[in-house]
């Protein structure tokens, strides 16, 4: 009898205790709230910057490029020899929500700096919509320009941008963004490559986003109306491919602008699409874990 009782004890034990651990367990993946992950496939987005950050201790490092106009034809192997434009950057993740990048971009041969803060992030809950991000900017003009009567000084030479993009991540296929773009430049002059060589001040609402045919490949595009000198200058379009390679995300794409750079999108020349004024560009992007 005692080891009657001792089994029916066990038997009973062994049936109840799988079913508390297991509703302890539903309850807690019941609480999580995370963020929402890889709203697109990189820190840009053709040109633009975008919400998704570095994490702390990754180092992103860019090439980017565009080339002649499409239209110029075979002999000049549609643009590619002409007009090129090179930008390369560093950005470096302080921790999962800031970040410091520096670049130089042959147009007018500026060096940049500024920071990528993450203010808010989307949630897989939908508790917080969207992700938003605040990114300031400085820029110096570092070409020779001497040949002028009045000669630049320093501060003369520098320019400044601020961009706030807010994106959703709509399904694992589809992200939207839209970027207001504020540009500031000390002095301009027909010597740099602005759309008016009398305005200072640039602003700009950009629109992107990228949808995801495949596991590692995306469509992107981006669109930045041209909101402050509509008279001199055309809106800026883009179109492209994303695909994915472990560590490297390689961007190839058709763009109305030949500027790379945030503040020279919306303040520098733009082609129409429509006429073939565009040109073939192209960025590289490697990500490494530096610690």
């Amino acid at each position: 009898m005692p080891c009657i009782k001792q089994l029916l004890l066990l038997a009973f034990t062994l049936l109840f205790i799988p079913g508390e651990l297991y509703s302890q367990l539903t309850r807690e993946r019941v609480v999580e709230n995370l963020d929402t992950e890889l709203t697109f496939m990189a820190p840009r987005s053709i040109n633009l910057y975008t919400v998704q950050h570095l994490s702390k201790g990754e180092l992103h490092y860019s090439i980017m490029h565009t080339f002649g106009e499409v239209r110029s034809g075979p002999r000049n192997l549609w643009g590619l020899d002409q007009g090129a434009n090179v930008r390369f950057s560093f950005e470096y993740g302080f921790s999962d929500r800031y970040s410091v990048v520096v670049g130089r971009s042959s147009m007018d041969k500026v060096i940049d700096a500024g920071t990528r803060v993450s203010i808010l992030r989307q949630k897989t809950d939908d508790s917080v919509p969207v992700s938003i991000s605040f990114i300031p900017l400085i820029g110096i003009n570092s070409s020779e320009l001497g040949f002028l009567d009045e000669k630049y000084t320093f501060t003369d030479r520098l320019h400044y941008s601020f961009s706030m993009p807010v994106a959703r991540k709509f399904s694992d296929k589809l992200s939207l963004q839209v970027s207001p773009i504020f540009a500031h430049y000390n002095r301009v002059g027909n010597e740099l490559n602005l759309s008016d060589p009398q305005t200072n001040n640039y602003f700009s609402a950009a629109l992107s986003g990228r949808y995801k045919f495949s596991q590692m490949s995306a469509v992107s595009f981006q669109y930045i109306p041209a909101l402050t000198d509509a008279e001199r200058i055309s809106d800026n379009l883009a179109i492209g491919i994303d695909i994915e390679t472990g560590g490297h995300v390689f961007q190839m794409f058709f763009t109305t602008s030949r500027a790379l750079h945030e503040p020279y999108l919306i303040s520098s020349d733009n082609g129409s699409f429509f006429a073939r004024e565009f040109r073939f560009g192209f960025n590289v992007n490697r990500l490494f874990r530096v610690n």
